[in-house]
């Protein structure tokens, strides 16, 4: 079973179409329409769907012949070349040191003045909300701004059921719950460990239930 963990394919890319947006549509429609507002701010709890929305509009635009860039201020400082892109994603701005805000600021006054670049942000916290310098919490605030609402357990139910349908799978309600309350809650790790489970039911020949998803997390927890 160890191998088969380690021989698990990657999970999904992050895409406008397996974003689940019932609760969100509006901020899908003012991240894919053609004459889209070039500033827009995105925020709201951990686990809502904000880096996916993020990393699925860069791929959009690159899609779309553009010079994309996808920034995670939780884990890199925002380099200067950014600003030779015309669509600049740049995620977890409530993590911005001093000299990254300063960078982000500028960002916005370059494409501004460029006439036609994007920029889309997203944090946890509203724009007013947010402990950075004035300056930029005042420009975080100038374009539109979005809650993304996180799926409620309903949701996210009703997705990974429609998800194991379309792989033709048989898997029992109490399956889904026990992966809601033991194991990762954003939807993307939740799809990708039915996936997971796929692959194990068929290589050991038994059907997808709790205990084999309890051997599954096991294994899975202790790889990682």
């Amino acid at each position: 079973m160890d191998q088969l963990v380690l021989d698990l394919t990657p999970a999904p890319l992050p895409a406008f179409d397996n974003f689940v947006a019932e609760r969100n549509r509006e901020v899908i429609t003012a991240l894919t329409a053609p004459e889209a507002e070039r500033f827009i701010y995105l925020w709201g709890e951990s686990g809502s769907g904000k880096t996916h929305l993020l990393q699925a509009w860069i791929a959009h635009a690159e899609r779309l012949g553009r010079a994309a860039i996808y920034l995670d201020a939780q884990h890199e400082s925002l380099p200067d070349f950014a600003r030779e892109a015309s669509f600049i994603a740049v995620d977890h701005v409530d993590d911005l040191a001093p000299d990254d805000q300063i960078m982000l600021f500028s960002f916005y006054n370059s494409l501004k003045e460029g006439g036609d670049g994007r920029l889309l942000m997203a944090g946890r916290q509203p724009p007013m909300a947010l402990s950075v310098r004035d300056d930029l919490r005042t420009r975080l605030g100038w374009g539109l701004v979005f809650e993304v609402k996180a799926l409620s357990d309903d949701d996210k139910l009703a997705a990974l059921r429609t998800h194991a349908a379309t792989r033709q799978l048989s898997i029992p309600d109490d399956v889904f719950r026990y992966l809601l309350t033991h194991w990762r809650r954003d939807l993307t790790s939740l799809i990708a460990m039915i996936d997971m489970l796929d692959r194990y039911s068929l290589a050991l020949r038994l059907p997808i239930t709790v205990p084999l998803v309890k051997n599954v997390l096991q294994t899975a927890t202790h790889e990682s």
